[in-house]
């Protein structure tokens, strides 16, 4: 009896079904951040929760309507409307929150920052500029971009000069990429890839994923540079990256395509994937105009800078091809730079391991040893580095990498090491290491 006399007044009401949605609402927000760990359990049955709850509002608005109470019935539907807008909309960004997770909230609450060892400051993020005359690339690139483009995406794919060089010495091309600061080796997902990095001011930089805008270059309120994305990879496994796996023009070495468009940012967008024997040349460009502009200008960049080394397979044909200032010489360096937000940040280090191998980057909290963000530091700081006999020689490696452990403002000191895997097998070995004073990236 008691039962039926709730279930009389719920259905009967033109406010309690509603009421008790928007209770549900409010209880699972005051939940929600005691219970966070278990947020991606949590969201499904709020879910379902509410759409029970809804589908009760629906229910007492039909039967409102059917006894002829128009006024209830009207007022359950309006109510209806607003909880589930209400509702869904917080479910959506719970869910979302449960994928992407929070940072570790009060990681560095309880740390202090040693004062007898030495820990350096990240130096001030880099101010976006073009590279200059030192990045040949980059300013052919622009350069491009002052004509209008022509309405034809057609593009002939020349990669004789690369196809040589890794036809006859593989090993030379690789050691030209890794010694090179205008191309960062690295491995994704297994697959081995070798970005073109462009130079943000005075110093190489390489952007998150490797792309390219006119902000990065400091060009947002330059008229005279049109907008545009750009990206160039080269495969060295032969796989392309899961991004261009879609809406890709593939074509073979030599042959000539007119490449598939898409939009993207309200500019045309091309994704270019040349194969050639094992390597793939991939080529992304969000541009204003049909015409893949930055594309063949990409493109034949390479080809020149690779024809020179083509003729002359050695290791003094690898020097006076890279860029001038590739190769320093001193006390090896290692330098944290701040990025946009506190947690990200870029590494610059110069460094001569001697031989042929990847090095990549480690961390761990001083006071405790705590690893930081073991799988996504190693991920996205591995590079292969370029090496020479010569001990005053150093040769240039830089990564973007986020920091999770910890909060905004709440700085801790952290231990950097750089570690070297030699391509002969022999055992990884620590290079060099230091402490920077850091703050965690915060969601």
């Amino acid at each position: 009896m008691r039962l039926r006399n709730i279930s009389a007044a719920y259905f009967n009401s033109w406010w309690i079904p509603s009421a008790a949605c928007l209770a549900l609402v409010t209880a699972f927000t005051v939940a929600a951040p005691l219970c966070w760990k278990w947020l991606a359990v949590i969201s499904p049955v709020m879910f379902v929760c509410l759409s029970i709850s809804c589908l009760g509002i629906l229910s007492a608005g039909v039967w409102n309507l059917f006894r002829a109470l128009w006024a209830k019935g009207l007022a359950n539907l309006v109510l209806l409307l607003v909880c589930s807008v209400a509702s869904f909309s917080w479910v959506a960004l719970l869910m979302l929150e449960s994928v992407s997770g929070p940072s570790e909230v009060g990681f560095a609450d309880n740390l202090s920052i040693p004062s007898d060892i030495e820990v350096a400051e990240p130096l001030n993020e880099l101010i976006a500029a073009p590279g200059g005359t030192k990045d040949s690339f980059q300013q052919s690139l622009l350069a491009s971009l002052s004509s209008a483009g022509n309405d034809d995406p057609t593009l002939t794919a020349d990669v004789s000069a690369l196809l040589k060089i890794h036809q006859n010495s593989p090993s030379t091309l690789m050691r030209f990429l890794a010694v090179s600061p205008s191309w960062r080796v690295f491995r994704e997902n297994g697959d081995l890839f070798a970005t073109r990095r462009w130079m943000i001011g005075p110093k190489w930089r390489y952007t998150l994923h490797g792309y390219y805008t006119k902000h990065h270059i400091g060009a947002w309120s330059q008229g005279s540079v049109p907008n545009f994305q750009f990206r160039l990879t080269i495969g060295l496994s032969g796989n392309t990256q899961a991004g261009m796996k879609f809406k890709a023009t593939r074509m073979d070495a030599g042959q000539t395509r007119s490449l598939k468009l898409s939009t993207g940012n309200q500019m045309y967008e091309s994704r270019c994937v040349i194969n050639a024997e094992h390597l793939v040349i991939e080529i992304f460009e969000q541009s204003e105009a049909r015409e893949r502009r930055l594309t063949k200008t990409g493109l034949s960049h390479v080809e020149k800078e690779l024809s020179q080394l083509a003729k002359h397979l050695n290791w003094t044909a690898i020097r006076s091809t890279i860029p001038a200032g590739s190769i320093r010489e001193g006390d090896p360096i290692f330098e944290l730079w701040n990025s946009l937000q506190p947690g990200l940040y870029d590494s610059e280090i110069w460094i001569n391991p001697a031989e042929p191998g990847m090095l990549y980057l480690k961390a761990f909290e001083v006071t405790k040893g705590t690893p930081l963000s073991v799988k996504s530091l190693k991920e996205k700081s591995n590079e292969w580095i370029g090496w020479s006999d010569n001990p005053k020689e150093l040769f240039f490696s830089n990564a973007h990498f986020t920091v999770y452990e910890g909060d905004w403002g709440n700085p801790y000191a952290a231990r950097f090491e750089i570690w070297f895997c030699p391509d002969s097998g022999a055992d990884e070995r620590k290079l060099m290491e230091r402490v920077f004073k850091i703050e965690g990236w915060q969601r």
